[in-house]
């Protein structure tokens, strides 16, 4: 009961939910490969609808 109490009143460290900050600044690599990880599941989104399938455009 007391660790309840004493979690309750004392806010988590972002550390302790996962969002460690970067110590370093900006990472070059590590924002490459997030952009690029954003732009291949946009591209999986919009090929996946109906209307932006590629292969029934140039079927005659």
């Amino acid at each position: 009961m007391d660790f309840l109490t004493h979690f309750a009143t004392q806010l988590p460290h972002p550390s302790d939910l996962g969002l460690v900050k970067p110590s370093g600044g900006l990472q070059i690599v590590p924002a490459i490969f997030g952009l690029i990880a954003i732009i291949q599941v946009s591209q999986f989104h919009w090929y996946a609808r109906d209307k932006n399938d590629p292969t029934q455009r140039f079927q005659r």
